[in-house]
């Protein structure tokens, strides 16, 4: 039915204004009052091919300029056309009171007519608050919700819309929802709380405790000690040998020694020292672990007291030193 008026209604238009008024503005000139005379015209022609876009653009350009009921009327006619119906209704209704004004009784009719079928075929959405959303944040398509409209019926233009919720503690709410003409769709928002964060988990074992040592692996180890600290007191003992040869080569029958050879003296009375004190610790550890091996049990159990190096006083070589 729609298509049996659009194209008559623009040509009668084109008509009735035949072009833009020639009443000169202050800030207007004749070049660009007829620039927007002739983009008026090619909108018309876009209007009457079925280019409701291009029209439209070209049609904001001449209200940029000069805005009349009738540039008005098909601003109006090509939104309603491209499905932006909300827009339409404004520019209708505008349209009429600027012809009221201007005594457009024609516009004023035309107007008013496409107002009537227009607005029962407006979409609405209805959002109302469910659980969890009572102090949430709405928006429709991006533009935040006062509380003056939740619940109520809103103007939308047909196809799809999308609606957001956000709430502190609550997942955020999103629902996109499709309307066509002359329908009223509702959307209920509701939140779900936010789930409570893992625990920590506790870092997993990297390997194996370490098992105690046993009371054979204490015996071979201070058995090992004994035996390391043996040799170490063979060889000390074998260095003194040699400051004592050396001694005895140097000195006279009488024990007096020149003085060149005072290094060599305190050389012997050091490794004399060392060596002692290594073949006490061997023979300590070589001890404590054969006790160990032989009774299975660690040091600490047993109640063996070694006996300290120093109590090895007459394990000693009688010499010079």
């Amino acid at each position: 039915m729609r298509s049996r008026w659009k194209r008559p209604l623009c040509l009668a238009l084109a008509l009735g204004a035949a072009s833009l008024p020639h009443r000169s503005a202050h800030a207007q000139d004749a070049a660009e009052l007829q620039e927007a005379r002739d983009k008026f015209q090619k909108a018309l022609a876009l209007q009457t091919g079925g280019d409701w876009a291009g029209a439209l653009a070209l049609l904001k350009e001449v209200a940029a300029v000069r805005s009349t009921p009738q540039v008005r009327f098909n601003i109006a006619l090509c939104e309603e056309n491209l499905g932006q119906l909300v827009a339409a209704v404004g520019d209708y209704e505008l349209a009429a009171a600027d012809a009221r004004k201007a005594g457009e009784s024609e516009v004023v009719e035309q107007a008013q007519r496409r107002l009537e079928e227009l607005k029962g075929r407006i979409p609405k959405i209805v959002v109302k608050r469910g659980k969890n959303a009572d102090s949430a944040t709405i928006a429709l398509d991006g533009v935040t919700l006062g509380d003056q409209v939740i619940g109520k019926a809103m103007n939308v233009d047909p196809g799809p819309h999308v609606v957001t919720a956000r709430a502190a503690g609550f997942e955020s709410f999103r629902t996109t929802v499709r309307v066509v003409e002359a329908s009223t769709e509702t959307v209920i928002v509701s939140l779900t709380e936010e789930p409570l964060p893992p625990a920590p988990r506790s870092p997993e074992p990297k390997g194996p405790p370490a098992e105690a040592p046993t009371s054979n692996s204490v015996a071979y180890i201070v058995g090992g000690v004994g035996i390391a600290s043996l040799a170490t007191a063979g060889v000390m003992f074998g260095l003194r040998q040699d400051a004592l040869n050396e001694l005895e080569d140097g000195c006279g029958a009488d024990d007096r020694c020149p003085p060149e050879l005072e290094d060599t003296a305190k050389r012997g009375e050091r490794y004399t020292l060392i060596g002692n004190v290594t073949l006490g610790v061997g023979v300590v550890g070589i001890g404590i672990g054969t006790i160990l091996l032989l009774t299975g049990r660690s040091a600490s159990e047993g109640g063996f007291q070694p006996v300290a190096p120093n109590t090895l006083a007459g394990v000693s070589y009688v010499g010079r030193f």
